[in-house]
């Protein structure tokens, strides 16, 4: 007996939008060419109309991004905004229609998830930054029998004392708010987390 081919498994939240979308079929050329030369009082609705029936290309631009580090729903939404600013604002002058409305919601998503990126790379940089910081106050305090000044640390890190105090600031901040998050963060990050690691630098 021939094998079935495996069955691909769909995200829920994904399936959802799919339904969603699937209640607004693709509109002929005639009927959005009537849509865009709409004026006066019925244009709000022919914009409306127009939203609905082109949120498949909402679906495939997010689908296209879902493993880019942002969740599904917030590229549906972000792209769901750039269509709806692209359709508001479309002048037959830009060219086709259709190609308009990829390249707005395109750009509209890639902005988020280069927003994301950036976000996730400060997280990243800042608990390392951490790391290093209580690594040399760990290394000087053995040393110097006393907690080390920031211009200590700013020496033996290579730092900019100013660099210093931001992230010795940052970590009373959220020692004093308890944030257990960034702690646990600290303990598990793997990467740079000790003195002898700095290039130059020898205990």
């Amino acid at each position: 007996m021939a094998q079935q081919p495996a069955q691909r498994l769909v995200d829920p939240e994904v399936a959802d939008y799919r339904a969603q979308v699937a209640r607004y079929p693709r509109l002929s050329n005639e009927e959005e060419r009537r849509l865009l030369a709409t004026r006066g009082q019925d244009r709000d609705a022919a914009n409306r109309t127009l939203i609905e029936h082109n949120l498949y290309l909402v679906l495939e631009a997010a689908e296209a991004r879902k493993r880019r580090g942002v969740p599904f729903g917030d590229l549906f939404q972000e792209g769901t905004v750039g269509l709806i600013s692209a359709v508001e604002h479309y002048k037959p002058a830009e060219g086709d229609f259709h190609a308009s409305l990829v390249r707005v919601i395109g750009a509209t998503m890639d902005d988020v998830v280069a927003q994301t990126d950036e976000a996730q790379r400060n997280d990243e940089a800042f608990v390392i930054a951490c790391r290093l910081l209580e690594s040399a106050q760990r290394l000087l305090s053995g040393r110097l029998g006393r907690p080390a000044t920031p211009a200590e640390l700013a020496k033996l890190l290579q730092w900019e004392e100013a660099r210093v105090n931001v992230v010795l600031e940052m970590l009373r901040e959220a020692r004093v708010v308890h944030d257990q998050e960034l702690v646990d963060y600290l303990l598990e990050l793997d990467g740079v987390d000790d003195i002898d690691e700095i290039p130059g630098i020898e205990a």
